[in-house]
């Protein structure tokens, strides 16, 4: 048995060897022919790359004429055109800063205005009850000028009371106690 098995891997080793020498010889035939049909696939590619790289050109420099008589018709065209708007944007542009200019001097004109109402209305707001132990008579001479100070006399009333003007506006007479006592607006001068 032994001789038998000894005999078998023999006869296996060496179909194997022959196996790969038959492969050896026929590879090379084989190679020769991919490689030439390679070659000539190659060649073929090549003048594919050389045609297409001439049609490239070709509209590269078509596309560079398009571009140039493009800008040459835009920059006449433009230029005219351009121009036109760029005055007419300019007057535009004047008349908005008037405009906004007017819109600024009637906004601070209205805010002066608003000022001077508030204030007349906090005057008014701010005028001081009569006091309770008033009894109508106006104080002497002395504490008149005191109190009133450089405020403008109005006039007199029907009781006889110097009527003063304050900075505000507001009228009122000096009480007997020697205090401000503002008038109503109904019963002002």
């Amino acid at each position: 048995m032994k001789k038998l098995l000894a005999l078998l891997i023999t006869l296996l080793c060496f179909g194997v060897t022959l196996d790969s020498v038959a492969q050896t010889e026929t590879k090379p035939k084989k190679e020769k022919k991919e490689k030439a049909k390679d070659k000539a696939e190659d060649k073929k590619d090549k003048k594919e790359d050389k045609k297409d790289k001439k049609e490239d050109k070709k509209d590269k420099k078509e596309d560079k004429k398009d571009k140039k008589e493009d800008k040459k018709d835009a920059k006449t065209d433009k230029g005219k055109k351009d121009k036109l708007e760029d005055k007419a944007d300019k007057k535009e542009d004047k008349k908005d800063k008037k405009e906004d200019k007017k819109d600024k001097k009637e906004d601070k004109a209205d805010k002066k205005e608003d000022k001077a109402d508030k204030a007349d209305k906090k005057s008014q707001a701010k005028v001081k009850p009569a006091a309770k132990t008033d009894d109508g008579k106006e104080a002497d001479g002395n504490t008149r000028k005191k109190v009133a100070g450089a405020d403008k006399t109005v006039g007199k009333d029907d009781k006889g009371r110097t009527i003063y003007q304050g900075p505000r506006g507001g009228q009122y007479y000096i009480n007997s106690n020697g205090n401000k006592t503002y008038l109503k607006a109904d019963d002002k001068l």
